[in-house]
């Protein structure tokens, strides 16, 4: 009668926990494209309640709330420091890579907050990471910018 593990056993069992964990740990890879949108929102957030209530009070547009949106102006080093992974793959709705916002939150396209360029139509951001990809949506009129559930 047998009471114990054969030397084999056990090498077959640890080698059976290392392909599982292997495969584990290969499907819980981090979603960089998912990250990079929310830090991307956030940053979005923070100029628009930077906007919110500026005014220079001598009637000039110079704007106060401003995000350039490329890989290499939102991975900067001032907290909360981030750097991007993934690839903006599409930016739609915007003629530039720049969005301001005036002093009640209205989205504006470029380095200007004057009222030709009031965004008109929903803008979206897209980054990609690899098989995974990820929309930041920014709302006309009311700046209001989220990441949409089926993204």
């Amino acid at each position: 009668m047998k009471n114990a593990f054969s030397l084999i056993e056990l090498i077959f069992v640890i080698v059976i926990i290392g392909v599982l964990s292997s495969i584990g740990f290969y499907m819980n890879r981090p979603d960089y494209s998912r990250q990079d949108a929310q830090y991307t929102l956030l940053k979005l957030k923070e100029a628009r309640y930077r906007a919110l209530g500026y005014d220079t009070g001598d009637g000039s547009s110079a704007p106060q709330g401003c995000v350039i949106l490329t890989a290499a102006a939102l991975s900067d080093n001032e907290p909360p420091k981030h750097e991007i992974k993934s690839t903006i793959a599409s930016i739609t709705g915007l003629a530039t890579t720049t969005i301001c916002y005036d002093a009640i939150g209205r989205p504006h396209d470029g380095n200007s907050t004057a009222l030709n360029t009031l965004i008109r139509n929903n803008a979206t951001i897209l980054f990609s990471s690899g098989d995974k990809n990820s929309t930041v949506r920014i709302y006309p009129q009311s700046g209001y910018a989220i990441i949409p559930c089926s993204s």
